[in-house]
């Protein structure tokens, strides 16, 4: 059985807890969700599903429930990394939608047990702290990574089907149980060994496609910098 740790960190908010009830860790069985299937293609043209499509997002409402909810969990984990770093935050959301282990939709993932204080999988989901959006550039960035991730535009091979991270000041218990996967920025990244590979959860996207939009979204963000230091000089 895998551990469990609460970290508290209201600057920095961080994923770092298995789904936890009084009595343990919660199988998805236990908590009556559904696993979003895995591994189809479509048979008309044989491309592979997009997230959104795997997770049956073909309802506008839907779709823009789940867009927020993930832009949510990349802006206040990880506003102050690079776009690797918050592609990373996003990639670990959904592939916990599709472990089986956690909730089968993005809010679900996101929002797991946020009624319990400091006892959530995203701290900010949990410490009772108003999270508002104080830097429109930020809160622009994780809305296009949530959208480009949805529709299975953005993959990074070194996240892999990692599952969980922590951030490079903190020593979770669990790490002894899991596979090191990557590092990059503040955060490491892990699966837990139990977990097996996850060679049948889908991957999406290509590594060209990453490198163009990572590079628009970087492009995007030095010139509203630039345009904001002209201003202030006049």
């Amino acid at each position: 059985m895998l551990p469990s740790v609460v970290v508290a960190d209201p600057d920095m908010k961080i994923m770092a807890s298995l789904p936890v009830d009084a009595d343990g860790p919660v199988k998805a069985g236990e908590m009556g969700v559904s696993v979003a299937p895995k591994g189809e293609v479509n048979s008309d043209n044989q491309r592979a599903k997009t997230p959104a499509e795997r997770l049956g997002l073909f309802d506008e409402k839907a779709r823009a429930k789940s867009e927020k909810c993930l832009a949510e969990a990349v802006y206040f984990e990880s506003r102050g990394e690079a776009v690797r770093g918050q592609i990373a935050v996003a990639q670990v959301v959904l592939n916990r939608a599709f472990s089986g282990f956690y909730p089968a939709t993005v809010c679900g993932v996101v929002y797991q047990n946020k009624h319990r204080h400091y006892a959530c999988q995203f701290t900010f989901a949990c410490d009772n702290v108003a999270d508002v959006v104080r830097e429109p550039e930020m809160w622009d960035r994780a809305k296009r990574i949530a959208k480009a991730m949805l529709d299975g535009q953005l993959w990074l091979p070194e996240v892999g089907k990692s599952t969980h991270y922590h951030a490079y000041w903190v020593h979770p218990s669990w790490v002894s149980e899991m596979k090191k996967m990557y590092r990059f920025g503040v955060h490491t990244f892990y699966r837990p060994r139990a977990w097996g590979d996850g060679s049948e959860a889908p991957s999406w996207g290509t590594p060209a496609q990453t490198a163009q939009i990572s590079a628009q979204l970087t492009g995007a963000a030095k010139s509203s910098a630039e345009m904001s230091e002209n201003t202030s000089r006049r």
